[in-house]
Order: C-alpha cells, then structure tokens, then sequence
C-alpha cells in the first residue's frame, strides 16, 4: 500500500503548505489527494490510520471544470505536521515538485505558494538567498539538486543526465508537432 500511496500523491496529490492566518509564514504542510474513487480513497485512509497512525480525513466535493458536466471528488487530506513526517519517513515522495517544496520548507521553515519547481530548484542552487521568480539552472546543477533529491529522499529514482536527455527529446517532439516546448527548466 506504500508505494500506491507515494504514487497517488505524486499524480494526483498536492503537498502544500499553508499558514495560520492573515501575513504569517507557510509554515503548515498539507497533502491532499482528489480521485473519484472513493473506495481507493478509503482504503488508503483506513491503512494511513490503522497501519502507521497518521490522522487522515475524508470528504466528498463537486467538482465543475468549464466545459465537463459536474463530477464528485473524494478528498484524503492530511494536515498535521507530525502525519506529514510520518508521510515522509515511511511512504515517502517521489514527486521531484513536492520534494523540492519539502526541501525549501527545511531551508526556510515555509514554502510560500505558487511558486515555480525553477523557482525552487534556483534557490536550491544557490543562485538566489531568497525563494523569488528566477531564471533557469544550469545542466550541471539539475544533475546535482537530483542527485541530493536522490540521496537525501530517495526519489527520483532516474538520473539527471537522463531526465536533461528526456527534456531534450520531449522538446524536439513538441517542436515538430506543436511548434512547442517544456518551460525553460535549464539553460542549454
């Protein structure tokens, strides 16, 4: 159930943090992840209560998305901060967006919201002392922050080359077909 669990949160979860009221930092983490199969969803909590004794609530939610009739979403949400330590020691993150947010939250003590994984991954580097709009990272200090990500969370579980070779294909194809590209993660 572990790894069913890190891969729901990675696809369909979001790892955000929050704060306690008007202008006080984003120092509270939360893990939500929506599906609309509802017994998916209670299973996992029923095995995040029984099984590791995190505190995880339910909820349902109508969901409207222009142009799709309405549907109803299941809601697993995690909010305290010791649940989400349990998250992480025993089920973990792979999701390279939500580790580079947990990475921050332990450089700064929040993670402010809306904030680009560039963003992130510039302060990471060192290009910046603070979390701001940056400019994208160079090769060799992907294939370094992958590397921590790796060692310290043991998720990606790709290289950096590979992932800078992926960006490269996926942007090729995108070009021919779409006359597109990912964002800019990296200066080539």
């Amino acid at each position: 159930m572990r790894p069913l669990a890190r891969e729901l949160l990675a696809t369909d979860g979001v790892l955000g943090f929050y704060n306690a009221g008007r202008n006080n930092p984003h120092k509270y983490p939360r893990i939500q992840i929506m599906l609309k199969a509802s017994l998916v969803i209670e299973q996992l909590a029923t095995f995040l209560r029984a099984d590791l004794g995190i505190s995880a609530s339910c909820r349902s939610t109508l969901s409207v998305h222009e142009g799709r009739s309405p549907s109803l979403q299941q809601i697993l949400q995690i909010n305290r901060s010791e649940d989400i330590e349990t998250w992480r020691r025993e089920i973990g993150f792979s999701n390279p967006s939500h580790i580079s947010r947990m990475m921050v939250f332990e450089a700064l003590g929040e993670c402010v919201p809306r904030t680009s994984i560039v963003d992130r991954l510039s302060f990471l580097c060192g290009y910046s002392s603070r979390l701001a709009t940056s400019k994208p990272i160079a090769p060799s200090d992907l294939v370094a922050m992958v590397d921590r990500m790796t060692t310290r969370f043991g998720f990606p579980r790709v290289t950096g080359e590979a992932i800078l070779q992926d960006i490269g294909e996926i942007n090729k194809r995108l070009g021919s077909n779409l006359n597109r590209k990912l964002p800019m993660l990296v200066n080539c």
